[in-house]
């Protein structure tokens, strides 16, 4: 690699259990050796990463370690710039969909080789209401979890916190929201349980999530249910993910989603696993613009249309 180059390296200190930390040494060297000049920034509180990406230099590599939140952050950070920045997800969260699906693996000094030896794709980002989110957003049954698991729990037992916060759930009586949607001038409106928009084949923890997708066809996936109970909401997810059509799943491709809810809904939208608040009935979704991040080599090239 050239010389001269500068990387900023973002970082949760108490994402993933804190094991981050006793790596930013090695993190550092193995930087140096590639090349590059690291600056190193811990976040003390929510939105810090957002508003130190917005205002930065013109790092050649942002490196964002930490869980698919403190990846929004970052997203949302450089969205807000003139001069878009390269991004790199180094997973050491609970979840770490995203940086899962473009193929990073759990120890950050191996996704640190693995960005180093990797390579430039152009990604999708989608705004809701304007506010721009990675790789999936939704409401509705189960879609509060991830905002709504404790921290201190995530950090004690990580992925179990949210199975046990969805068995909880299981408790709660199913809400169905009448909704008013448009998918490309297209009508879908009905009762659902759940509505997401997403760009990602790994949701969830759940790998091949969906199978037909590309991160840069300026497309996102639509899944609406229409299940009114949790025996049907349960049978309808199973028969999807085994790829048997099941008649309470919509799955529907586009760039231009408008819905209109008949009312305020009592939870709020999960956006990239994190809460986004807002009180209005109107949501307007949309393929924005395109986001440059660094990826492995052995990145599964079918998500890409441009290889």
């Amino acid at each position: 690699m050239k010389s001269n180059k500068t990387v900023l390296v973002i970082y949760n200190p108490i994402s993933g259990m804190g094991k981050f930390n006793s790596f930013i040494d090695e993190f550092y060297f193995l930087l140096k050796n590639a090349n590059y000049e690291p600056d190193f920034f811990a976040t003390e509180y929510a939105n810090q990463a957002k508003n130190l990406v917005s205002i930065c230099d013109n790092y050649d590599i942002v490196f964002s370690v930490g869980g698919d939140g403190t990846l929004n952050e970052v997203i949302q950070g450089n969205f807000l710039r003139k001069e878009k920045l390269n991004i790199c997800p180094i997973p050491n969260g609970t979840c770490n969909d995203f940086a899962k699906m473009l193929g990073y693996r759990n120890h950050p000094i191996t996704c640190l080789k693995q960005a180093i030896n990797g390579e430039k794709h152009e990604i999708d980002i989608t705004t809701i209401n304007n506010t721009p989110f990675l790789y999936v957003a939704g409401i509705g049954r189960f879609l509060n979890i991830p905002y709504e698991t404790k921290s201190s729990t995530k950090r004690k037992i990580g992925y179990l916190a949210y199975l046990k916060q969805g068995l909880m759930e299981l408790n709660n009586k199913m809400k169905l929201y009448d909704t008013n949607i448009t998918i490309d001038n297209k009508d879908f409106s009905d009762s659902y349980s759940l509505i997401m928009i997403s760009n990602s084949n790994h949701i969830a923890g759940v790998n091949n999530f969906h199978k037909d997708i590309y991160l840069d066809d300026k497309n996102v996936e639509v899944l609406l249910c229409r299940a009114q109970n949790n025996l049907e909401f349960i049978n309808s997810f199973a028969s999807f993910l085994m790829g048997i059509n099941n008649d309470n799943i919509i799955k529907v491709k586009g760039n231009n989603i408008n819905l209109s809810f008949s009312n305020v809904p009592d939870k709020d939208w999960c956006i990239d696993g994190e809460k986004f608040i807002s009180d209005s009935k109107n949501y307007s979704l949309k393929v924005a613009n395109q986001m440059s991040f660094i990826v492995p080599k052995t990145v599964n090239k079918r998500l890409f249309l441009k290889k």
